[in-house]
Parts: structure tokens; C-alpha cells; sequence
């Protein structure tokens, strides 16, 4: 009876929520569905590699570099992030409906990205939970999502690794970071994220978030995630602008 039903219903899903294009927006052929991009727009986005930098995983354009400038400069607390997708052109616009836009959809393709390029590291790591940057509440409430929480309950449906997004949480609003230099970073972002459980039972987790810029948000938590006795954070992110 269940998958009677299941088998009516699902049909009738992709009619009221087509698969869309994350790039463009526009509704996918059923050919081009998989892929998650039209045939157009598959030619167009660019992935990170095959030249990044070990630590922050932003492209780098000399390929005899193993660290982009801004991270031979500083240290952070995570061990490595991993980027899915350059954040240029069409994917600066799919960020936008993704965060502002409510395309939640989008996180499916997101996520089967990051599975088919990372999944051998994720599991080489021995990731045991996946934790999204969290959003200060009341924006949360009003935005209706963390996008970073739909993109981590995207790879967990994946990968199969738990989310666990009530470690940390973000106890004050903070400005965008992009136009701020380092020392307002660090000032912007002082005792922005603190722990909500002291018991925290993992040795290994994934930090997630939509679009890396300055890195400064992901150390932020990692350090608050640390304190509370996880030992090893590594990092996720959908977008990654090109550092210096």
C-alpha cells in the first residue's frame, strides 16, 4: 500500500517541484536531471581543481604553490576545507536564490557534487558528524532555513553521516564579511558562536557553509568546537572565491 501511494505521489512532486537548474533557474529535461546543471550551463561552471590550496581549498594559479597567500599568512583551526564550485558568474546568482530565494532544491545537487569529488577524502577522514555553520536565530526565523543546515542535511542523506546542528550556535548578528579587513573580522566575529552542549561525543566532524570568503566565520566555530573537545574539524563549502 505504502509504495502504491509513494509511487502516485512522487510523480506528481516533480510536477509541482521540477528539478531546476542551479545555474539558471530554468526547469531540467528529464536527460539533464542527474547532472543537476542544463546542458548549457554545464559548460559554464566551474569546479575548484584541479590547482587549490591544501589548506582552504581555493584555486591558485601557480600549480607550484601548496598554499594560497592568505593562509601562509594566518593559521586557522580547521585542518582542511574542501570547495565544490568557484564562486563566479552563474553560481554567484544561484547562491543568492539559494540563500535568499528560498531553492532549498538546490542542496540535492550540491550534495551529489560533493559526494562524487570528496567522497573518498570524507570517508578517508573518518568524518562521525556533519555540523553547519549556524545562523543567528531570530534571521533564521525570519529567512525560514539555514542554508547551511539544508546543504549539511543534503550530505547526510548522501553520505549517510548524522547532522548534528545543535553543538554550536551564533549568539549575535554579525555584518558581511567580504568588505571587511582582517582585525574587523576578528572583531566582528568576537564571541559570535559559542557551545550549546558541553558533552559532545565526536573526535571528527565536517564543518559546512555555502560560500567560503575570508575563512574567518570557519575557524570561528571550529576554535568554539575544539574548546568543547572535538579534535579534528574539517571543512565543506558549496562556493569558494579565488584568494590571494
Amino acid at each position: 500500500m505504502y509504495l502504491h501511494i509513494k509511487g502516485i505521489i512522487a510523480p506528481l512532486l516533480g510536477v509541482l517541484y521540477p528539478k531546476r537548474c542551479v545555474a539558471c533557474d530554468k526547469v531540467l529535461l528529464k536527460i539533464e536531471k542527474e547532472m543537476g546543471f542544463c546542458a548549457s550551463c554545464s559548460t559554464k561552471v566551474k569546479l575548484v581543481g584541479p590547482v587549490v590550496c591544501m589548506k582552504c581549498g581555493a584555486p591558485i594559479a601557480d600549480a607550484r604553490e601548496e598554499f594560497c597567500i592568505d593562509c601562509k599568512k594566518s593559521s586557522q583551526a580547521f585542518i582542511q576545507n574542501k570547495a565544490i564550485y568557484q564562486y563566479t558568474g552563474d553560481m554567484k546568482d544561484a547562491m543568492y536564490r539559494f540563500k535568499y530565494g528560498n531553492r532549498r532544491c538546490y542542496a540535492k545537487t550540491f550534495a551529489a557534487h560533493g559526494l562524487h569529488y570528496y567522497g573518498s577524502w570524507i570517508r578517508e577522514k573518518g568524518i562521525e558528524a556533519i555540523v553547519p555553520v549556524p545562523m543567528y536565530k531570530p534571521k533564521e526565523k525570519s529567512r525560514g532555513y539555514n542554508q547551511a543546515t539544508v546543504f549539511a542535511q543534503a550530505l547526510s542523506e548522501v553520505t549517510g553521516i548524522p547532522v548534528k546542528d545543535k553543538i554550536v550556535q551564533r549568539e549575535k548578528d554579525t555584518e558581511a564579511m567580504k568588505q571587511l579587513n582582517a582585525l574587523k573580522r576578528k572583531k566582528n566575529l568576537l564571541k559570535a558562536f559559542s557551545l550549546r552542549k558541553n558533552d559532545v561525543q565526536f573526535r571528527k566532524v565536517l564543518l559546512v557553509d555555502d560560500i567560503y570568503t575570508t575563512g574567518t566565520t570557519m575557524d570561528e566555530v571550529a576554535k568554539v568546537l575544539k574548546q568543547g573537545g572535538i579534535d579534528q574539524v574539517y571543512g565543506m563549502s558549496v562556493c569558494i572565491g579565488e584568494m590571494q
